[in-house]
């Protein structure tokens, strides 16, 4: 007779090795257009939160490195890292939602970690929540609490990074996806990929948000901008 634990171990093998299963057709259908009034939704906020922001040294300096990253990192990839930085938001989705997880393989172009069980918000994670970008902002944080006053040239160059783990995630995750990926089964590559780039685009807003000056002023502004647009439909 199996013990527990063996069962446990038969399960995650089972689990690793079968292709994940999209939602079916019908119910593609049906949540499609819900996640495209998101998307619609997150852009046109995005598009009207006052780049405040944008217009300060900071501002420049996460641009700037974006724009970097954009240009090295489409060359030159590091997957290694990528993968690392992949699994861990694995991880973490899991242990976030209380699921059991195992050993989390690694290897240069690709891995995998145990979960017992799955969700869509652990498979398409990765996809949306750039794991550098939070870590980075986390030391970032941590490091300002300690160095205090810290001068403006700790603000610009940890800017600066940040606008180059940002732009890693845009990139890595564009080459991920280009080139397949099983997570995308979970739910269906058409309803996944509506639901990464609404992610994305409500995490971009939420940063942006929050980095601004006057993040409370900024979304009031951003909700009338809505209400006007909305009364005037």
């Amino acid at each position: 007779m199996l013990t527990e634990k063996a069962v446990k171990l038969a399960e995650q093998e089972y689990r690793k090795r079968r292709p994940r299963q999209g939602y079916p057709w019908w119910a593609q259908l049906l949540l499609l257009p819900l996640w495209w009034c998101v998307i619609l939704l997150a852009g046109f906020a995005l598009w009207n939160l006052p780049m405040r922001f944008l217009n300060t040294g900071a501002g420049w300096a996460f641009l700037g490195g974006a724009a970097f990253g954009l240009m090295v990192f489409p060359p030159l990839p590091m997957r290694a890292i990528y993968v690392f930085g992949h699994e861990m938001t694995h991880w973490l989705a899991a242990k976030m939602t209380f699921h059991e997880t195992g050993k989390i393989h690694l290897g240069m172009t690709k891995g995998y970690v145990e979960v017992m069980g799955s969700s869509g918000f652990i498979a398409l994670a990765p996809y949306v929540v750039p794991f550098y970008f939070l870590l980075s902002g986390c030391l970032m944080a941590f490091a300002a609490q300690v160095w205090r006053p810290a001068p403006a040239t700790f603000w610009l160059a940890s800017f600066g990074w940040l606008g180059v783990t940002y732009a890693y995630h845009v990139v890595l995750t564009w080459i991920a996806l280009k080139n397949g990926q099983k997570d995308l089964e979970y739910c269906g590559k058409f309803l996944s990929w509506c639901i990464i780039l609404a992610g994305n685009l409500i995490f971009l807003f939420l940063t942006l948000l929050i980095a601004s000056p006057k993040p409370l002023a900024s979304l009031k502004s951003v909700a009338k901008t809505f209400q006007v647009f909305w009364n005037g439909l």
